[in-house]
């Protein structure tokens, strides 16, 4: 935001209509034509706010679309430390799903909860210079939502394409034009006497005449006029922009001293002018010097409020310059741009300058190295707006821009786009010689084309990629399709060896976004040999690698870890894990991928609670989901027969019969792990027809290699249901064997949860069976304790509420630490310099402490803090 310069003209009767509004209005329009003294009233009024009134100042410009307009909006309220409960990345894909509203309302939410005493106030400054008509939509809804000690204030050329109408209707909108912001004629004696000394009332009324009160015109003449005769400019003229372009070319910059003009000409291209940055890019080691002179001459310049002197020129101005630099050196304006871009650490800002200077490769480069931090920060949405500002044609023929359109597709599981966009950047990358490149996205390519439903042709592809040199990504991606290839196809032991040199290259790699990629779904195989342990080592590994940020990551590795839990029986662990994974969800703004797999963990949890009501909540939710989908992707027949699994545990058998044809079209010859699931679910439903002998046959031929490709629980099921089978035809003895691997198996490891998810239904049938002589007095005491088990997962279904006072509310040790620095009034920022976190962790602290206190702002978590631990 601009920094209040002393010394300018009291222009009292404005000064009190705009802070009046400022402080008593929703909407305040400041609307003139360029230097009618907007930003300098605006920024004037900051000074004169009352004592707890909040602000945040946002200067637009032409780069920003609704994303980066929102990004710095979002970064302009950082010093009020708003109380987030949606993670500021998570807008981002509020918008790029369309939903304007939502992310409006979540903003709108989170300044409501902000400790402003008084009021608050949002300035944008220069927002004529937005195209975007979302980035106006956008505003309509934040308008709507705005809390009622809230202020927006906007500065614009034009009259923004708001709904005015309403606001003006309800008298919430002040509004100050030009026959307002113009000078009078005491203001203009003021402002000469200022400049000259002298009190010349003729002059001043020629200066009026010439200016018609338009403040850079009186500034302008006033300059020029020292020392010589004031110029004649028409006043019919001074707003084209051709003659406000000459007049500055005449009566400012010619008088400039050769060095300065050199200097400005070529820091022009900056979006700020900090002493390092000019530096570089003019080449002049003076650049100290001449910044300040710069702020002395005041020059069209603003000073930022910045730990370091930053200025930034008036936009009126900086066209001015750089149109000026195109006349005079037009040959160096590339160079220049490059030089910029290479000291920009913003990538949207970074990206536009190497576009606008035809350095298409350098844009793509740094735009694929910045690609893995941005997806593990959840900023895929603004990648893609990234990748949409190329020219056309270089976004249809780019192996890098084909590739990073498919990086940032793969979390949403579209994998069809993935598979497309990744074949087209591994020949591209053939073409030019990249063979490391190319091999990554052949590794993709082939991952995306396995979970097509494509699975043979994801192995021939696969097997290209391992012919050539790998380095260590496109290894750790090979060993996951050999992974869900195996875990197909066999042996019993290959995923839990693949897993674990996944893991051992994930750990070598050290990169956080691979651990992310590498992560969802393993836990389907859970119950093969070694996996359960490869599964706790990759949640150590995912979590080392996410520190104290990267909250996609985070969420994942919470995810893997609760299904550990489930499968190990471990309720009070469990329950824990599904809260903090649901205020993850909520904090990323409920993205689908993490989404679904959370309803996918919680339809089992409720499977074993006996819940069937929330069984069939959670049942259609995954349908919603699965019907985003392609119909014939890997992923959409695992979630279809999550659906039909989970209906026949709690003993739902229309909804079992109404999908298994749909499942029974989908399921291809070249996939038998998911041929031997419907299989299965065609001999659950004949045994509950009542036709035994069908049942037995097939369930007898499953039980033969069911443990080999053992996926969700397959072989627990098999085994289950054929020793009811058993019963059912008078064969207890036949019915026992056909149980004792899976209670060796649960026995040897622990993990009961593979029985659980059978339903209490079904291991109540078991327990209870006519065994006579057939079961030993051990194996039933086994089958008692699953269903013992079972029981108290259901007597948990209602959860209690949470003792605050003798638990702290279930904050952790460091949400303790941050809530203590929160409540002896510490900003976010000095509590991540405390505890050695980023400011971003520390939002998400806050965030969770907020939840569990079940408060609103950081006042009232400060006050309960301090009721229960004084200071």
């Amino acid at each position: 935001m601009p920094r209040f310069r002393r010394g300018l003209v009291e222009r009292s009767e404005l000064e009190q209509q705009l802070g009046h509004a400022l402080t008593n209005r929703r909407l305040v329009l400041l609307v003139a034509p360029a230097g009618y003294g907007k930003t300098a009233a605006l920024s004037r009024q900051l000074l004169r706010l009352p004592p707890g009134c909040a602000f945040a100042w946002l200067t637009a410009d032409e780069e920003d679309d609704l994303q980066r307009f929102l990004a710095h909006l979002v970064e302009a309220l950082e010093p009020m430390d708003p109380p987030w409960r949606l993670a500021p990345e998570a807008l981002f894909d509020l918008l790029t799903q369309g939903r304007l509203r939502e992310a409006a309302f979540a903003l709108a939410s989170t300044l409501e909860a902000t400790d402003t005493p008084d009021r608050g106030l949002i300035v944008l400054d220069d927002l004529h210079a937005v195209a975007d008509a979302h980035v106006f939509e956008f505003l309509d809804h934040l308008l709507n939502g705005l809390p009622q000690n809230w202020t927006l204030a906007i500065s614009t050329r034009v009259e923004p394409p708001l709904a005015l109408w309403r606001w003006r209707a309800r008298r919430e909108v002040a509004e100050f034009d030009e026959t307002i912001l113009r000078f009078s004629m005491t203001e203009v004696q003021a402002l000469l006497r200022g400049a000259t000394g002298q009190h010349d009332p003729e002059q001043a009324a020629q200066l009026l005449d010439r200016t018609q009160g338009w403040a850079a015109g009186l500034c302008l003449s006033l300059d020029a006029s020292k020392g010589a005769a004031a110029p004649r400019v028409h006043k019919a003229s001074l707003h084209n922009r051709r003659h406000l372009f000459e007049y500055l070319a005449n009566e400012v910059f010619q008088d400039l001293p050769d060095e300065l003009q050199e200097f400005l000409l070529r820091c022009a291209l900056l979006p700020e002018l900090t002493v390092s940055r000019c530096r570089q890019i003019s080449g002049n080691p003076r650049a100290t010097e001449l910044l300040e002179d710069l702020e002395r001459r005041r020059l069209f310049t603003s000073v930022l409020d910045s730990e370091e002197l930053t200025l930034r020129l008036h936009d009126l101005f900086r066209d001015f310059l750089e149109e000026r630099l195109r006349q005079l050196h037009p040959a160096d304006v590339p160079a220049l741009l490059r030089c910029a871009a290479q000291g920009e650490t913003d990538p949207v800002r970074r990206t536009a300058m190497y576009l606008r200077a035809g350095a298409w490769d350098e844009a793509q480069q740094g735009l694929i190295e910045a690609t893995p931090a941005m997806l593990t920060d959840d900023k895929g949405a603004q990648i893609m707006r990234l990748v949409e500002q190329f020219p056309v044609d270089i976004q249809a023929q780019s192996p890098v821009l084909a590739y990073v359109r498919g990086w940032c597709a793969w979390p949403d599981y579209q994998y069809g786009a993935v598979r497309s966009a990744m074949a087209h950047a591994a020949i591209g990358f053939d073409a030019r010689e990249r063979p490391a490149d190319a091999q990554r996205a052949r590794a993709m390519q082939a991952l995306a084309t396995l979970f097509c439903g494509e699975m043979e042709e994801a192995r021939r592809q696969s097997q290209v990629v391992r012919s050539g040199a790998m380095d260590l990504e496109t290894e750790a991606l090979s060993e996951l399709l050999d992974f869900w290839y195996e875990t197909r196809h066999g042996p019993s032991g290959g995923p839990g060896e693949h897993l674990a040199r996944m893991v051992d290259l994930l750990a070598r790699a050290g990169s956080a976004e691979l651990w992310l990629r590498c992560m969802p779904r393993i836990n389907m195989v859970i119950s093969r040999p070694g996996v359960s342990t490869q599964i706790q080592r990759l949640v150590y590994g995912a979590r080392a690698a996410a520190g104290e940020g990267h909250w996609s990551l985070q969420a994942s590795a919470n995810l893997m870890e609760a299904w550990l839990f489930l499968w190990q029986g471990r309720l009070a662990e469990l329950r824990v894990a599904l809260q903090n994974i649901e205020e993850d969800s909520q904090w990323l703004g409920q993205p689908a991928g993490l989404r679904i797999r959370l309803l996918t963990l919680k339809i089992y949890y409720q499977v074993i609670c006996d819940d069937k009501d929330a069984v069939r909540t959670t049942r259609d939710a995954i349908a919603a989901h699965a019907a985003l989908l392609d119909r014939g992707s890997e992923l959409a027949l695992i979630f279809l027969g999550t659906i039909v699994k989970t209906s026949a545990a709690i003993g739902d058998w229309p909804t079992v019969r109404m999908h298994v044809p749909a499942l029974d079209h989908r399921v291809g010859h070249d996939n038998p792990g998911m041929q031997m699931v419907l299989r299965c679910f065609k001999a659950q439903l004949a045994l509950h027809d009542g036709r035994i002998g069908e049942a037995l046959t097939a369930l007898r031929e499953l039980a033969t290699s069911s443990a080999s490709v053992d996926t969700n629980s397959l072989d627990a099921t098999v085994r289950t249901h054929l020793a009811l089978a058993e019963l059912a035809d008078g064969s207890p003895s036949a019915a026992w064997q056909a149980l004792v691997p899976l209670i060796e198996r649960v026995r040897a490891s622990g993990n009961v949860g593979q029985v659980l998810v059978m339903g209490l239904q079904t291991l109540t049938e078991l327990s209870l069976a006519p065994w006579g002589q057939a079961a030993p007095s051990e194996g039933l005491a086994v089958l008692r304790r699953w269903v013992e088990t079972a029981r108290s997962f259901r007597a948990a279904v209602q959860v209690m509420p949470r003792d605050e006072a003798a638990d702290d509310a279930g904050l952790s040790h460091r949400e303790l630490e941050v809530l203590a620095l929160l409540a002896g009034g510490q900003s976010n920022k000095v509590i991540a310099r405390a505890l050695d976190l980023s400011p971003h962790t520390v939002k998400r602290h806050v965030a969770r402490i907020l939840d569990r206190l079940g408060v609103d702002s950081r006042m009232q978590a400060a006050a309960w803090y301090r009721a229960r631990h004084g200071g």
